[in-house]
């Protein structure tokens, strides 16, 4: 798991500028392969889940945080984890956030920070259990 004040100092203040001041960090976690360039930094509040990466402007080198998703937990109705063939070779699982005609997906985070992510979800957002 990733501790939120180690995280790259532009993801966080990101993240800060999209959480309310009664919000609290539970968890924290990197996804996407290392064969990947693109990290997404997961965060999971008590109110949503913030999907971050950074990416790079063309020529100009400048980078820029990006917020793939910003999903509130009153809105998820499901969460799945699944796993290809790839992903139990290299030890990673994607998660899934249903909620009403869209799944955001998570994909290429570590099994165990997939599990934990997925059971703290269901718990903040009062899913009956699996």
């Amino acid at each position: 798991m990733a501790v939120f004040e180690r995280l790259p100092d532009n993801i966080r203040k990101a993240a800060l500028d999209k959480m309310s001041q009664d919000e609290k960090v539970k968890m924290c976690f990197i996804a996407g392969s290392s064969l990947a360039s693109n990290r997404d930094y997961v965060i999971i509040t008590s109110k949503r889940v913030l999907v971050l990466d950074e990416r790079v402007l063309g020529s100009l080198g400048k980078s820029y945080v990006n917020v793939r998703d910003d999903i509130l937990l009153d809105k998820i109705l499901s969460v799945d984890i699944n796993r290809t063939f790839m992903n139990k070779l290299l030890g990673y699982s994607n998660m899934g956030l249903q909620v009403e005609k869209y799944k955001y997906l998570i994909n290429n985070g570590s099994k165990k920070e997939i599990q934990a992510a997925a059971k703290l979800i269901e718990e903040l957002a009062n899913l009956p259990k699996n």
